[in-house]
This record gives structure tokens, C-alpha cells and sequence, in this order.
């Protein structure tokens, strides 16, 4: 466990973490995978890292950083898990733009200094707070710094589980990270989603329909060849050509994308290639693009594959022109025999999952797994849609039914996750049941965790409902969670189910019904002089009479005033256990007169 202190121009940058990467390198690459078991366990190992770091005398609140997708995603679970220990709130307050993962860059011996990074903040973080940023792991810093800059405030702190001793605060390069100002996070948020949703104008719709006609593009051996004979079709057009994972600006237009992006040029690997080329990676193209657009370029878009040359022009977005067609397409037009195999070996076939809902949820994965604590305890664990669920404690009959093959995916779900097998609800239909079997009306109904921590249920979730001027709330049970969390019950189900009783509903005392094969009766309600409470009592045969019992008021009330509950049901409430025993007793006797 350690507390560093990194001191620059701007900042003293306070980062406390678990240990050095070397140690906890296992769990933090499940981590970034988004395993929930992992996530879980490093934030409980992020705790004390987290305390290490907090002021005395300050509140502080978790903001966890965001990733390349630019939003938070599993540093958000793991802000959350860590909040769940420590009462700590967690503001989701940074963006970024979406990027290439630096760690996959450094991997492949690239500089990060090409990837630019555009933080922002997207909600206010109360002044009266410290902000303490989470990670997964601290390596050069860049992210740490973007997120720095983004809060904008000098005593932002940071938590992480590991670092790699690589971190060096040095000041922005502002040619390649420009500073954003925390008074341009709407407008740069507003950019954003722009580059998300871009706008086709009517000039480049005609152009679009123009560019259909254009001809087929000359064979050209090298990058530079198709360069220029690009050019000379499209004189007035910065042209980029994907070439693997990114896309590339040769020689002038280089320069245009280099000044315009604020990405530092290079001399391409190939001499023959020209002078000057510019390179950022493919999926940065939906950033990029509306930036070099609003800088007054027309731009053009080549596809550079083996087989194949497509190229999309635009002046306010991307547009398409006409595609070389590949060989294989020119002799199935001409109708000539296509090799079937070598296509059939390029196609991918995605692999069958091992169930599909009702929802059309695939499971795509699942399995059973011993506890390396507990080698006595097995668990099954599944993936929907690609995403693990919570990993579920296995019944002793089941895992003896696994390790012999004879378990079946359908009946383990249905056992282990029902709720994600039952149908869910639209929202037009989980609005419109909000209506009792007596015909009231729920008036509110909502799910919500206790934050007082002076109460026996603080922590977990409860269900509050409105009912004309009565308010109920109960802690739920796990069945109902999950059931509410995946959409597959209504807030009439719910209410009724946990509020019945109070609210005198019949359908609440259905559940309770006397066993057929003893015979009951005499069953009396009446109130005991000596506390003065209304009880409840039975003769069970020839055997005697059960003890009274006192019942509850919301019981008594539906048995005199409501009458929506009978005798024999409250009798098998609570008089089921008293009526076993008695009815035992009379064979135990009837055994020991045969013997």
C-alpha cells in the first residue's frame, strides 16, 4: 500500500495505491476484461488504498475515469463496489472522446503520443467534496492527467489497484494534448454528439448520386500510385486510405490532417511512398472526420483491400462513390463458376449459443466452478449476450448432476437465473399495471437502497409503495431484485405480493391452505382475557387442541371488517406446525401399541 505525491507546474498529483502492478497484475487484467468477481475483489482491495488517500477533516466523493469507449464503464463498478464499503457517494462526472486502448498501443510499440485524448466533465462535482478519481491501474499517467485537468482542481486526489512506477506528470504537450477548459464541457459535449449523429447536407447529397457514376479506379501497385491517380480525379479532396487498423494522409494532404488534428507527421516506412504521411487508428474516423470537415476540407475516403477499392466522398460528411468490384464478383456476373471453398474459408461462423430466451437473450456460455476457498462449494455462472451474470451457488444434487454430464443448460438457468428466462414486460405494459385486485390504485411505487446507516436493513434495497394515505417498505428479498432489475414482474405483482396483508387483499391470503389428509376443526378466534389479544386456536381430531396464537392486526382486520380472509387460512398461517405435530403424535402412539 502506498501514497505517492508527483509534483508539476499545475498540480500535486496525490495517488495512493494497493501495490505495485507486478502483484496484482491477475486480478487487474480481469478487471479491465470486466469480470464482476474480479471487480469485486479488487475493489475490496481498493478500500484501504481509498482510506490511505482521504482527508480528515473533508467529505470526498469517487469519480471514476472513463475508458476508451468515453464513458466510465468498469471503473464505474468498481467506484460503485468501493462505495458500497466505504458510504462513499460516486459521480460519474467525466467524459472523453472514444480512442484507441493506450495499453494495446504500448503493446504494439506505438507512441501514445498519436492517440489524442479529449477529457471533459459532464456533471458538477460539489465544491465541498474532494474528488478522488479510480482506476484499475496507473501506467504513464496520461489518463490520469486528461482527468486531472478535467476536474480542474487542485485537490483532486487518486485511489488505483496497481502502478507501474512509469508515471511522470510532465506539462500537456498542447500540439497533441490540447487542455480543455472546464467552461467548454457543454459545448464540447455538444461536438460530440455531432461527430455521433452527423448531419447530410444537400450538396454532398448530390454529390453522393454523382459519385455512383464514377469509374472503375486504375490497379495501382503502391499506396503513392493510388495516391496520385486519386489526386487526379479528386484534386480538391484530402484523401485517407485505410491500410490495416488505421487510416493514412500522404504528403500535402498529410499536412492538412497533421494541422488540422494536431497530430505530429512521420516519414513513411516505404521511400517510394513520398515525404509525408499522417496515420491515427481506424475507429478514431468518427472523431476526426467532422473536425476536418469544419476546417473547411473536402475529404475522400479510400478502402485500400486486396481485392477491393471503394471510395467515399464528402463535403459535410462522408459520401460514397462507386467500388472496384472484386474478381470474384466480376465472374459471378458473367456467370461464371465461383471457387466455393476458398469462400467458405474466409467466411466467419459465429459460434451457436447454447440457449436463446424468450427475450432472444443468447446464452452464450455456462458452466459450474469449484470455490478455491470452499472446495466444498461449487458454483454456476453463465454469459448473456456475452456478459457474465453473478456467479450462483450450486444445490448438492445439481453438481453431482453436472460432474456426470446429465445437467441441461435450460433446467440449470431456470434454476439459477428464472428471471432472466421469464418474459419481460414492455413499458407500456409495467405503466399500465399499477391497479390492485381490489381495484385500487398504486399511487407510487419504487425501489430504493437504505442510506440510514442507524437501521438493522441499511444497505439493501427495499421496496416503497403509496397506497391512498398508506405508505409501505419492506427490504426485498433476492428473488424480487431480480425480478424488478430484469423487467420481468409489474409494481401490481410486486405490491401485492409484499404489501397483501396490510392492504387486506385476498389474493394475499390464497397461499395459505390446511392439509387435506388431517382433519381440522373447530377453529375459534377469540380474544384472550388476560392480555386482552385476539388468538387463534384448533382441534385437530380425536387429538386435542392446538395452543392459541395471537394473530396480527392487519389480520384481524381482514377477518372481521374486510372479511377477505377465512378461518381455515389463518388456522393454516398459524396453526400449520402445531396441527403437524399433533397429527404425529397419534401415529407415534398407533406405532408403539403395534410393537
Amino acid at each position: 500500500m502506498g501514497r505517492k505525491k508527483y509534483k508539476n507546474l499545475d498540480y500535486d498529483y496525490i495517488v495512493s495505491s494497493v501495490a505495485g502492478y507486478a502483484k496484482v497484475a491477475p486480478i487487474a487484467r480481469k478487471v479491465k476484461a470486466g469480470d464482476d468477481m474480479a471487480i469485486a475483489k479488487a475493489a475490496a482491495m481498493m478500500t484501504a488504498a481509498v482510506r490511505n488517500v482521504m482527508p480528515k477533516d473533508k467529505q470526498v466523493v469517487l469519480v471514476p475515469i472513463p475508458n476508451r469507449t468515453g464513458r466510465a464503464g468498469y471503473t464505474k463498478t468498481l467506484a460503485e463496489k468501493i462505495s458500497e464499503a466505504l458510504h462513499l457517494p460516486v459521480i460519474d462526472a467525466l467524459a472523453s472522446n472514444t480512442h484507441e486502448p493506450l495499453y494495446l498501443v504500448k503493446k504494439a510499440n506505438g507512441s501514445i503520443d498519436e492517440v489524442p485524448l479529449y477529457f471533459y466533465r459532464i456533471r458538477r462535482v460539489p465544491r465541498d467534496k474532494i474528488p478522488i478519481l479510480i482506476d484499475n491501474v496507473l501506467d504513464t499517467g496520461h489518463t490520469a492527467m486528461a482527468a486531472y485537468e478535467a476536474i480542474g482542481r487542485q485537490d483532486t486526489l487518486m485511489a488505483v489497484l496497481g502502478d507501474t512506477h512509469k508515471f511522470t506528470p510532465n506539462k500537456w504537450k498542447t500540439d497533441i494534448y490540447p487542455l480543455i477548459d472546464n467552461n467548454m464541457a457543454s459545448k464540447k459535449k455538444e461536438e460530440v454528439q455531432q461527430q455521433a449523429t452527423p448531419k447530410e447536407e444537400p450538396k454532398a447529397q448530390t454529390e453522393k448520386k454523382a459519385a455512383k457514376k464514377t469509374a472503375k479506379l486504375p490497379k495501382s501497385k503502391t499506396l503513392a500510385e493510388l495516391y496520385e491517380n486519386m489526386k487526379e480525379k479528386h484534386p480538391d479532396a484530402v484523401l485517407l486510405f485505410r491500410t490495416g487498423d488505421f487510416y493514412t494522409a500522404l504528403n500535402a494532404d498529410a499536412s492538412k490532417v497533421a494541422d488540422t488534428l494536431s497530430i505530429k507527421p512521420t516519414k513513411p516506412a516505404k521511400a517510394e511512398d513520398g515525404p509525408l504521411q499522417v496515420t491515427f487508428p481506424h475507429h478514431a474516423l468518427d472523431t476526426n472526420l467532422p473536425k476536418l470537415i469544419r476546417a473547411g476540407l473536402r475529404v475522400a475516403i479510400v478502402d485500400s483491400l486486396e481485392k477491393k477499392q471503394s471510395v467515399e466522398k464528402s463535403t459535410s460528411v462522408k459520401t460514397e462513390t462507386k467500388a472496384q468490384e472484386t474478381k470474384v464478383q466480376e465472374k459471378k456476373e458473367e456467370g461464371k463458376n465461383v471457387d466455393k471453398s476458398a469462400s467458405a474459408k474466409q467466411e466467419h461462423q459465429p459460434r451457436e449459443p447454447q440457449m436463446v430466451t424468450v427475450n432472444g437473450d443468447k446464452v452464450s456460455h455456462a458452466h459450474a466452478f469449484q470455490s478455491k476457498v470452499n472446495p466444498a462449494d461449487w458454483f454456476y455462472v453463465a454469459q448473456l449476450n456475452g456478459k457474465q451474470l453473478n456467479p450462483m451457488k450450486m444445490d448438492a444434487a445439481d453438481i453431482a448432476a453436472y460432474q456426470k454430464r446429465e445437467a441441461k443448460v435450460e433446467d440449470m438457468m431456470q434454476k439459477y437465473y428464472p428471471t432472466k428466462l421469464a418474459p419481460k414486460v414492455s413499458a407500456e405494459e409495467y405503466k399500465a399495471a399499477n391497479i390492485l385486485s381490489d381495484g385500487r390504485v398504486i399511487d407510487k411505487m419504487t425501489v430504493y437502497k437504505e442510506k440510514d446507516e442507524q437501521r438493522a436493513d441499511y444497505g439493501k434495497y427495499k421496496l416503497y409503495a403509496q397506497v391512498g394515505d398508506q405508505r409501505m417498505s419492506v427490504p426485498m428479498t433476492k428473488a424480487d431484485q431480480s425480478a424488478f432489475f430484469d423487467r420481468v414482474t409489474t409494481p401490481a405483482a410486486l405490491v401485492e405480493k409484499n404489501f397483501g396483508e396490510r392492504l387486506h387483499l385476498a389474493s394475499a391470503y390464497a397461499i395459505y391452505q390446511l392439509p387435506a389428509n388431517i382433519k381440522v376443526e373447530d377453529i375459534r378466534v377469540a380474544k384472550d382475557n388476560m392480555d386482552g389479544k385476539w388468538k387463534i386456536s384448533a382441534a385437530v381430531g380425536e387429538n386435542g387442541r392446538t395452543d392459541k396464537k395471537a394473530i396480527s392486526f392487519d389480520d384481524g382486520f381482514s377477518l372481521f371488517q374486510a372479511k377477505t380472509v377465512t378461518r381455515e387460512q389463518l388456522a393454516a398461517k398459524y396453526l400449520s406446525d402445531d396441527i403437524k405435530v399433533l397429527s404425529g403424535q397419534k401415529q407415534a402412539i398407533s406405532n408403539g401399541l403395534k410393537m
